[in-house]
């Protein structure tokens, strides 16, 4: 749980900061992107994406995470399946190297690891849940721009736009140096989001096969351990 948990104070520690931030102004939503430039073209995709993401009720995915940091002779590759439901109820189940699922539902975070038989729990503020509404690309991007400056590239027909998110608040470049974001040109949807934290460490998550409002079954958000699993309460910021 110890690289999880520190993955989530640092990105729960920025979207806590980035709650009350105001949402982009809204250009005129007719005009296609490659018609516009500069400051003009960033605004309107902000809004867009912004405005794609608030309708979003269920999404899920198969997931890739990539782990750098200077502790791993080696980047770490592990696979998976995400969902998400609307607010803020997130599933994350990984199929390798390690099977492992994490489940954030109504503010308590449970990570199991059947190999082990056991649980960690940690209880979390409502701010707080949306770190995997976060990373999994289900934030809306209009409420990071209090907190960030963005730099946009396009590069044309033949990539997905890429946002670089660099943080101009103290508190957050503390714990985080900046936020990749890659967002399909098509379904106008994050794809990909990457951060790499103050100490040089990066997670990065691809996400394929996107389906969003479809359904879900209600027991994918259920978590019954057996009865031989240990489970260990923690906290948020704990030595443990």
């Amino acid at each position: 749980m110890t690289s999880l948990r520190a993955s989530f104070v640092l990105v729960a520690s920025v979207l806590a900061a980035t709650a009350t931030a105001p949402a982009a102004p809204k250009p005129t939503p007719t005009v296609p992107l490659d018609q516009l430039k500069g400051g003009e073209k960033l605004a309107a995709l902000i809004a867009r994406v912004s405005e794609n993401q608030k309708t979003v009720t269920t999404l899920q995915a198969g997931f890739e995470q990539r782990k750098s940091s200077r502790l791993l002779a080696e980047p770490s590759l592990a696979r998976g399946r995400f969902y998400f439901q609307a607010p803020d109820t997130v599933r994350w189940e990984y199929d390798t190297p390690r099977v492992m699922t994490v489940l954030v539902k109504d503010g308590v975070v449970t990570t199991y690891r059947p190999a082990e038989k056991r649980a960690e729990r940690v209880e979390i503020g409502r701010v707080q849940r949306r770190i995997f509404r976060f990373v999994g690309a289900a934030q809306p991007l209009d409420q990071l721009k209090r907190y960030f400056s963005f730099t946009f590239r396009d590069p044309g027909a033949a990539g997905n736009y890429q946002l670089v998110l660099t943080p101009t608040a103290h508190m957050i470049k503390k714990r985080l140096k900046s936020v990749e974001i890659s967002i399909d040109r098509a379904s106008l949807m994050p794809v990909e989001v990457a951060y790499t934290e103050a100490d040089g460490d990066t997670t990065a998550y691809l996400f394929i096969d996107i389906a969003t409002n479809r359904p879900i079954e209600a027991g994918q958000f259920a978590l019954d351990l057996p009865t031989d699993v240990e489970v260990v309460s923690l906290r948020v910021g704990s030595s443990e």
